[in-house]
């Protein structure tokens, strides 16, 4: 019996390198969101992503920026608009995940992707490690003392192991899709409400302008400091983008949708940092000059603002509305960065950026315990100093340098690949030859490079975590791709997801035949055998462990007996193709590599030999490379009765094999 396969699943087997990129779309579940839902629920739903930073960004821009705060927010925003429109271009070509990442796999290269998927990964894990130090503080009508040191780590650490399990179990499906943007409207809402009833109870403009001295409180320094810091309340945009594709919508839906979270989300932050510093102002002299937000408040300056409202029952109420909304928001928020940073991790290992194990996929869930329950670890690890500017200003060197790449990306692919279909494309571009360059992305790529070198500059904590952080991963990058995995730095090399998950479904065989021939495509084969193997391991086999046979058939001639002295060039290329075979083999756990040479008078009849002596359940055979030679059977070519990939052994092997046969063709030539 015979089996047609291209590594086990019609795609690209395991360490098949990509020349070109792939026209086609991946199958991909239905949408999340149907274009039904209408642009009010897209926007909630991206709004969400978004929304939730304003709990612990406001403290720490108002920090430094002081008086300026408001407009910082605005200029950070002019940012946020620019790259929104990036985000949604990319994410509505590839409707892949991995955000910057991704971008820069289709338009650079893999060193350059995994630059932004190294420094995505940060990010994520700080905004959960922040998310989950604001619980205990917005818990504080409930209980003062559950903001004291010793609760507000345990409570932070129980939230992220909450949103460790939550994940590992998949317990953020699409059947609670509902309930999560009626949470999202009542975050809109509640920030809607305290900038109306601030502007009711603290109107108070001259507050915001009384103690401004532009270049003394706050200097030059504070102003740069705080409008790269104030990156932190978009932190959500990355998340946002893995929306792509779960949403399917129309190119106009996608246009108002872009459209309003650029512009309002700026607005709305804007506003509640000017009803913020009237109702918590700026106090002292030039050099003197502070905010209680960036002090007694920074780690709930939402809950700050509130409770300098008057009356007394107007700041208790909006007291514990802050606590019911802000509380669950947040928790969703360490959720949401939680499931980023896991797709994240797969996204990587399924390019062989990182080990395939730290991707490894749970067999029932199909979610990355690994990386997720690693990604909890460090988070606590970042909670501990409870130093919410520190955490901010490390998150800043990470976003500026994705962002940066993700518009790079961007005008690369306009001049690269100007005829791929783009349903939504910025607008205002410029002629530059055949294509068309975005002048928005122009100007967000100068502004978010100017903005990571400032980061360098002034932010010296961050500077060198961040420098750390990008060598670690870097040296680790350098070390698996060229030692462990023997491929260079830039070229794209993937799996499957069934490489996670170590099984194939409803083929499973503890004793594998797998026949090389020293050619290119031999990696293919013992990957695509090693999947079914480790499959089984996980399985019912006796003492968990599977075999691969793999064999090379030396083909002898008529006029030499079996055993006669062979060329040394055939012997040593044979022992080089078992060699390789068995390091590729032996990625798979539970799986026992043997290897042997085997001498035969066709090579056909060698591999049956081999199948019979070793009682193989299945043979897993790369196709031939079609033949060169015309006029089919008669002239000693491939005849049109049969496959191309299908040669004179490969022919034998399907007809007197013994078991079960599966064909691995090779990859279309370019």
């Amino acid at each position: 019996m015979s089996d047609g396969s291209s590594g086990g699943d019609g795609r690209p087997s395991a360490g098949q390198a990509e020349g070109r990129p792939r026209r086609p779309e991946e199958p991909r579940a239905e949408p999340i969101l149907e274009r039904g839902l209408g642009v009010p629920w897209l926007f909630a739903a991206a709004y969400s992503a978004v929304g939730f930073s304003i709990y612990f960004a406001l403290g720490v821009v108002a920090d430094r920026g002081l008086g300026l705060t408001p407009l910082i927010f605005l200029a950070a925003g002019l940012l946020f608009g620019l790259t929104t429109l990036t985000y949604v271009e990319g994410g509505a070509m590839f409707r892949e995940r991995g955000g910057s990442s991704t971008f820069a796999r289709h338009a650079f290269n893999e060193l350059v992707a995994f630059v932004a998927g190294w420094a995505i990964l940060i990010d994520y894990l700080i905004v959960i490690a922040l998310a989950a130090i604001s619980v205990p503080h917005y818990l504080e009508p409930v209980s003062g003392d559950l903001a004291d040191p010793g609760w507000e780590i345990a409570i932070s650490a129980a939230v992220i192991v909450l949103v460790s399990a939550l994940n590992i179990l998949n317990v953020t499906g699409r059947e609670r899709q509902a309930s999560l943007v009626f949470l999202a409207l009542a975050d809109l809402g509640l920030q809607l409400a305290v900038i109306a009833v601030g502007a009711l109870v603290v109107m108070h403009p001259e507050r915001l302008t009384e103690h401004v001295h532009l270049f003394t409180s706050p200097g030059f320094e504070d102003i740069v400091y705080a409008a790269v810091v104030a990156m932190l309340a978009y932190a959500g945009i990355e998340a946002a983008s893995d929306l792509a594709p779960d949403i399917d919508v129309g190119r106009e839906d996608l246009k108002r949708v872009a459209s309003i979270g650029a512009l309002g989300v700026p607005l709305i932050y804007a506003l509640m940092a000017a009803v913020a510093l009237m109702a918590v102002p700026v106090v002292g002299g030039p050099g003197g000059a502070h905010t209680a937000l960036g002090g007694e408040f920074i780690e709930e300056p939402v809950l700050g603002v509130v409770s300098r409202y008057e009356p007394a029952w107007v700041a208790d109420t909006m007291r514990w509305l802050v606590a019911a909304v802000a509380t669950p928001v947040l928790i969703w928020a360490a959720s949401t960065s939680m499931l980023g940073v896991s797709r994240h991790i797969y996204t990587l290992a399924i390019n062989r950026q990182i080990p395939s194990w730290l991707g490894k996929l749970d067999r029932r869930t199909a979610t990355p315990y690994v990386a997720i329950v690693l990604s909890g670890v460090i988070a606590i690890g970042l909670v501990i100093p409870t130093d919410v500017k520190l955490l901010a200003s490390i998150y800043a060197f990470g976003a500026t340098l994705a962002i940066t790449i993700a518009h790079l990306s961007i005008i690369r692919l306009r001049v690269k690949d100007p005829d791929r279909r783009r349903p939504f494309r910025i607008p205002m571009g410029f002629h530059w030859g055949v294509a068309t360059v975005p002048l928005p992305a122009v100007v967000a790529a100068v502004l978010s490079g100017l903005a990571f070198l400032s980061v360098l500059a002034y932010h010296s904590t961050a500077r060198w975590v961040g420098l750390a952080w990008m060598g670690f991963g870097l040296t680790f990058y350098v070390v698996y791709r060229r030692v462990i995995e023997g491929t260079t730095l830039t070229k794209r090399v993937s799996v499957t997801e069934r490489a996670l998950t170590k099984q194939v479904p409803e083929i499973e065989f503890s004793n594998i035949l797998v026949p090389v021939f020293g050619s290119e495509f031999d990696d293919d084969i013992v990957a695509t055998a090693g999947r079914l193997a480790a499959a089984d391991a996980d399985g019912d086999t006796e003492e968990g462990i599977s075999r691969m046979d793999v064999v090379y058939v030396i083909e002898v001639p008529l006029t030499l007996p079996l055993d006669a002295k062979l060329p040394k060039e055939r012997e040593e290329q044979a022992r080089r193709a078992l060699a390789r075979a068995r390091e590729v083999g032996e990625e798979y756990e539970d799986v026992e590599v043997r290897t042997d040479v085997v001498r035969a008078r066709k090579v056909g009849a060698g591999i049956i030999e081999a199948a019979r002596r070793g009682g193989a359940e299945a043979i897993v055979i790369g196709g031939e490379a079609p033949t060169k030679i015309r006029g089919g059977g008669v002239l000693g070519g491939i005849g049109a009765a049969r496959p191309a990939e299908i040669g004179a052994a490969t022919e034998y092997v399907l007809k007197k094999a013994p078991c079960r046969v599966l064909l691995t063709a090779p990859p279309e030539p370019e």
